[in-house]
């Protein structure tokens, strides 16, 4: 086994929750310089003196994430760099570069220097850290794809980002009303660089130079760009979510073609159509397309992560150890009832607990009288595994139901593993015994006080 030297346990991982806050933070100061830089070197607004603050507090947390970059793990072709020599050689391949450009604080050079007019334009260097836009909102690493959330986030990110810039640009070009306030002045920058773009300018602001005219034709076919830019990236957005509903319709009308032609049975029909709604359901929903195409390796990992998951859902296991979750979890076999099959019935020696992966099944007493419904990942049958007894629940499948089952000879094997633990569990079973001895005497007192009415 190889051994994790000191140097890499100190590294960071990417999905560290203080990462994630961090490059939430980049984000933030990356967009402030993106948004107000264009807008600082507008003449008739200039750069407030607050400013200058603001960017000595960015500087220090752009030197700090300098620092940090070097000491968090980097995801190559796969593959999780945790070495500080292989972090640094991909960092310093990648994005150094344009990080440490942007980190200089070259506005505070211009002004130390005597060059003030200078200073907003050398801190539009700190934009470059832009392009690093996609990498910042990645949650567990640049291996996954990015979610919807974050696809709309970078394209109304570019969208607002486009209009700030070009309003910058009309305020420069266009000089400042005598009667405005610079607020006023602002707003309607802004005001005439959506109205343009989104082509129906109602006339009340219009260029009067050349340049003026050349910079409002630009921003219309820009506006018309953008339009089609959002139009073909929600389309695509809302297709690909609806792929699976659209595919799993053209198979249930396949299906029902089928069965119309060689007339079978109606109740046929309706067992035959809850069994394959839960079969697409479980076969596209769960992946099972996805992981038979899988390494096996990969495959069991994968089934073994949802079985622990599973199991610290249920009422016994909530405070289990990883290593009896995993020990536990490769015991677990799949068993299918299809819909009013039974499950548990009152009377028969419970050997085995289940844990409902899809599916709903009622619970009913020995009159038939329903007790309650039990849906997707809750767990029926524990109180077997903890004591010899007789089921006490008649358990039936509503819907097509995939479950779990851990026998009792399994539990047994890997609880004589785990002593500490089984005292645990006896500790629970002497804790559900005292409840029901306790409501079986409320019961039998009621009974003797009806009596004694009569």
């Amino acid at each position: 086994m190889e051994k994790v030297s000191e140097d890499e346990s100190r590294v960071i991982l990417p999905d560290s929750p203080a990462r994630r806050v961090w490059n939430y933070l980049i984000l933030v100061a990356t967009i402030w310089y993106t948004w107000t830089v264009p807008l600082f070197l507008v003449p008739n607004i200039g750069v407030p003196e607050w400013s200058q603050t603001v960017n000595l507090v960015l500087t220090a947390i752009y030197v700090m994430d300098l620092w940090l970059n070097f000491r968090t793990a980097i995801m190559d072709d796969g593959e999780l760099l945790t070495r500080p020599e292989a972090i640094r050689e991909k960092y310093l391949k990648s994005y150094f570069v344009s990080d440490l450009l942007a980190t200089i604080p070259w506005d505070l050079a211009c002004i130390i220097l005597g060059l003030p007019e200078l200073a907003m334009w050398a801190a539009a260097v700190r934009m470059l850290r832009i392009f690093r836009l996609p990498h910042l909102l990645r949650v567990q690493g640049s291996a996954l794809p990015a979610t919807v959330t974050e696809q709309l986030f970078v394209m109304f990110f570019w969208i607002l980002t486009i209009t700030s810039w070009c309003a910058s640009i009309w305020m420069m070009i266009i000089d400042q009303l005598p009667d405005d306030s610079l607020r006023t002045f602002i707003i309607k920058g802004y005001y005439w660089t959506v109205t343009t773009m989104a082509t129906v300018g109602y006339g009340d602001i219009t260029p009067q130079t050349d340049g003026g005219r050349l910079f409002a034709m630009f921003v219309m076919m820009l506006g018309v760009a953008i339009y089609a830019y959002i139009i073909g990236q929600i389309s695509t957005l809302i297709v690909n979510s609806n792929i699976l509903r659209k595919q799993t319709k053209e198979k249930i009308a396949h299906l029902a073609a089928f069965m119309q032609q060689y007339d079978l049975p109606a109740s046929l029909q309706n067992d035959i159509f809850s069994f394959y709604r839960h079969y697409l359901m479980e076969h596209s929903a769960g992946g099972a397309e996805i992981l038979r195409d899988l390494p096996a390796k990969l495959s069991e990992r994968i089934h073994q992560h949802v079985n622990v998951h599973l199991l610290r859902r249920g009422p016994l296991f909530g405070k289990a150890s990883p290593e009896l979750l995993e020990a536990l979890g490769v015991r677990l076999t799949s068993e299918m009832f299809l819909p009013g099959e039974e499950i548990i019935r009152i009377g028969e020696v419970g050997r085995e607990m289940y844990i409902l992966v899809h599916g709903v099944v009622a619970v009913s007493n020995q009159s038939g009288d329903l007790i309650a419904k039990l849906r997707t990942k809750d767990v029926f049958g524990e109180i077997a595994l903890l004591q010899d007894t007789v089921r006490t629940a008649n358990i039936r499948a509503i819907t097509a139901c995939n479950t779990l089952k851990l026998d009792k000879k399994d539990f047994d094997e890997v609880m004589a593993a785990f002593p500490e633990f089984r005292k645990e569990l006896r500790k629970i079973q002497m804790h559900r015994v005292g409840l029901e001895t306790s409501k079986s005497s409320d019961g039998m007192a009621s009974d003797s006080r009806e009596q004694e009415r009569r």
